[in-house]
């Protein structure tokens, strides 16, 4: 393998297939996706991974209550999660599931791995254990009057048990010692400091990793009466996946056991503890690297409260993708909600987003700048040399900004770079005005004007290909250009647009009517 070969590896955490997936779930991945196709746009070789965490004791409770195995049980819910992907235009490399054999081998000689490193030794665990949040609990983790669990608002019940424990204990110090210095290790910041203030500095205790009380998970093969806890059960997929500890260890050499690799690891705050605490310890155990960058994006709040199915605001996102189209709901994930803190969703402001930012703007200034080629030269521009002006330079900058904003995984900002970018377009015409140059008749400037409009229009089309996945090449197809055939280097070339028929054709998005929408969805959510 070349040593020059750019190499990206990013994961989504495995979902827990205990019900639906909701616009959480779908935030996390498009995220994912989104990096991915940039980086392959960039000349990566990637991997994408993606799964389902299928163990444990909520699980074997819920298929016991649907009168079915706990795998025919998962495999109903996994095969639901695979239809919104496909949907959603999620381009994943593998779908791990935590019920494969390869990954429960891969468990096991993981645990074994850490037992006989002296890092897993087996003691007494005593205490309160939540069962909706597979976890157990210390004090400041419970509601103080009703001693409810803060996150799922579940009473943990008394648990008294033999336990292997992992001693994460013995891991502060490394911990403490690296994020200080990769201060990038973690984004944002805000988790970073939370993870140190609350849980390393005041003294980690060492983590339970096995279970006696249920039996659906993986046994270990150091005593078949325990099972592996959920943690190093669904953390180990990241490396299970690439065949790490398997006889072919080819993909994990590739895309992890390799300092050229970049590896992403994309997660909400809410388990943001077990991915910047335990994740690393384990790591650090096993001898292995660590990923480049833990990025723990906050939740998705409906308006303003968390969403819950008891309260009923949990946003179904494959209702949203049915009405409105993928493209619509992959705009608002990777534009309005920002990773660096909680982000919002109500159905006016997707609707409001939609209308201000893809129909107003990007649809708009296509529209317009078609049909004025159109109309005013027979669909077809003539290459008159290279093109120089303001707006050219705001277009260079945007391209090379893009990239830099990219690099760092900022979505949001990178498409604001692409907004602000046809927004300048729109002011442009406003202020040309090619209509009065072509009532003048002055043909090489309209020429120019237009010829500026089209190089811009194709370079948005070009960056807002990984949001975009339908309606970028739907752009490019006004101007009879393949996105396919472009890259970071090729489009700073504006030959392109020329000697091309360009046509007029339908508009790309439908204005709505917000208030009009807004009773449809409601008579239609509430049938």
């Amino acid at each position: 393998m070349s040593q020059n070969k750019k190499l990206f590896y990013v994961t989504t955490p495995i979902y827990y297939p205990s019900a639906q997936l909701h616009i959480g779930h779908a935030y996390t991945t498009t995220l994912a996706d989104i990096l991915n196709r940039y980086k392959k746009l960039d000349g990566y070789e990637t991997f994408f991974l993606t799964g389902s965490d299928e163990h444990g004791e909520k699980i074997e409770k819920k298929a016991k209550e649907a009168g079915v195995t706990p795998f025919e049980f998962t495999t109903m819910i996994v095969n639901n999660f695979k239809l919104l992907w496909n949907k959603l235009g999620i381009e994943y490399s593998k779908f791990i599931r935590t019920t494969d054999q390869a990954h429960e081998q891969g468990v096991q000689k993981i645990f074994s791995k850490l037992y006989h490193k002296g890092d897993i030794y087996l003691g007494e665990y005593e205490g309160l254990y939540c069962v909706s949040c597979e976890e157990f609990l210390t004090e400041s983790q419970l509601d103080k009057i009703t001693q409810q669990c803060l996150v799922c608002g579940n009473k943990p019940k008394k648990v008294k048990e033999e336990t292997y424990f992992f001693k994460v204990s013995k891991y502060s110090q490394f911990l403490i010692n690296y994020y200080n210095s990769h201060p990038t290790f973690i984004e944002p910041e805000a988790r970073k400091n939370e993870m140190l203030n609350n849980f390393i500095l005041p003294g980690l205790t060492d983590l339970s990793v096995t279970r006696t009380t249920f039996s659906w998970g993986i046994k270990t093969l150091e005593n078949n009466k325990h099972i592996i806890y959920v943690w190093i059960d669904a953390l180990s997929n990241y490396l299970t996946a690439l065949g790490y500890l398997s006889e072919d260890e080819t993909l994990f050499n590739k895309f992890w056991n390799n300092t050229n690799v970049e590896i992403l690891q994309l997660l909400g705050k809410e388990i943001a503890r077990f991915h910047t605490i335990y994740w690393p310890s384990m790591l650090e155990s096993l001898g292995l690297r660590q990923p480049n960058k833990l990025l723990s994006h906050g939740w998705i709040l409906f308006k303003d409260t968390k969403m819950s199915k008891s309260i009923g605001n949990v946003v179904d996102p494959l209702y949203l993708i049915y009405q409105y189209g993928r493209d619509v709901l992959r705009f608002y994930l990777g534009y309005e909600i920002p990773t660096d803190h909680d982000g919002k969703f109500s159905y006016e402001m997707f609707l409001e987003s939609y209308n201000t930012h893809l129909v107003n703007n990007i649809g708009n200034l296509v529209s317009r700048v078609s049909n004025m080629i159109s109309k005013y030269f027979n669909g077809e521009l003539l290459s008159q040399g290279t093109l120089k002006n303001d707006l050219i330079d705001s277009c260079l900058l945007a391209i090379k900004n893009y990239q830099i904003v990219m690099n760092n995984y900022q979505i949001a900002k990178a498409l604001s770079i692409v907004l602000e970018l046809c927004n300048k377009a729109n002011k442009y015409i406003e202020e040309s005005k090619p209509w009065e140059l072509e009532k003048n008749q002055e043909t090489t400037q309209l020429h120019t004007t237009l010829a500026t409009l089209a190089y811009v229009i194709i370079v948005s089309a070009f960056l807002l290909q990984p949001v975009l996945i339908d309606h970028a090449q739907k752009i490019a197809d006004y101007f009879n250009i393949d996105l396919q055939n472009l890259t970071f280097s090729t489009i700073l070339s504006q030959e392109m647009i020329y000697n091309k028929r360009i046509e007029k054709k339908a508009n790309l998005f439908e204005r709505l009517n917000v208030e009009q929408e807004l009773k449809r969805i409601e008579a239609e959510l509430n049938q």
